[in-house]
Order: C-alpha cells, then structure tokens, then sequence
C-alpha cells in the first residue's frame, strides 16, 4: 500500500499527508488546515528503484534533497543497507527522497557519478551533488549527514 502512495507535507502547517498515486493529477489540501498541497515536493516513504532513463527526472530535475544508493544484489553489505535506506526514507518523508540505483543494471548512471564501489550513497540538493558517502555506515552516522544537508 506504502508503494502506491506517497508524503507530501503542507507549506503552510507542515503536516504529512498520504496521497494516492492514481490521484496524483488531482488538486488536494492538506487534511488539517486546507492549504493547497504542492505536487512537486512528493516524497515516497521508501526508495524507489531508478535506472538511467528515470535518473535525471527523479534526482537532477527534483527540486529538494535525494539519497542516492548504489547498490548489486551480490553485495551482502548492500542487502544489509537496503532496509536501513527503507527506514530512513519513511522517518525522513515529506524532507529528503530516497532512491536505488542497481549498479549492473545502469553502468552508464554508476559511470557518470564515478560509483567504483558499492554501497556507495550520493546526496543530493537541489540536482546537485552535496556529498558522498562510502561503504555500508551505521544508520546513525547516514542520518546525521542527512541532518548536514537539510
């Protein structure tokens, strides 16, 4: 159900709200106050898998902060990482989007990037490289460079 939705959080009250993807063409308020909600601002409470035709569209062209993560699914430290970026993409929804890249799946993406190993994280702001973390870190020192780019 979580996959099929995603957070957008009011500019005026800061409240999260759940919206349908099939309804996302439709205007909507926020549920406490009634402001008009922003559909440019969406953030999915999960990462969502990318590859190099979605990339520029769902990372460069959003317009907030995106964690990137370079993943292969023969790498152990990145299964481990995988549900830890799931966590932190629902406690971080409505302020920074998650996003996967399968390293063997999009070599061009991983290239362009300078990925030479995996788990390899890339923060972004605004479409713009911010910072780049490196290796499977604990949940606690991920999120604290999340904090530095808000």
């Amino acid at each position: 159900m979580a996959e099929d939705s995603f957070i957008i959080r009011c500019d005026r009250c800061g409240t999260k709200n759940r919206i349908p993807r099939s309804r996302s063409g439709e205007r909507a308020v926020c549920g406490k106050c009634r402001a008009p909600l922003h559909f440019s601002a969406g953030y999915p409470q999960y990462a969502i898998a990318v590859d190099e035709s979605s990339f520029e569209r769902e990372v460069i062209r959003f317009p907030g902060p995106v964690l990137v993560l370079f993943w292969a699914t023969w790498c152990g430290h990145c299964r481990v990482l995988l549900p830890i970026v799931d966590e932190l993409a629902s406690e971080f929804s409505g302020l920074v989007k998650f996003v996967k890249v399968d390293l063997d799946r999009n070599p061009v993406v991983a290239s362009t990037y300078q990925v030479q190993s995996v788990p390899t994280m890339i923060e972004f702001k605004n479409g713009r490289l911010f910072n780049r973390l490196l290796g499977a870190l604990p949940k606690d020192q991920i999120v604290r460079n999340l904090r530095a780019m808000l």
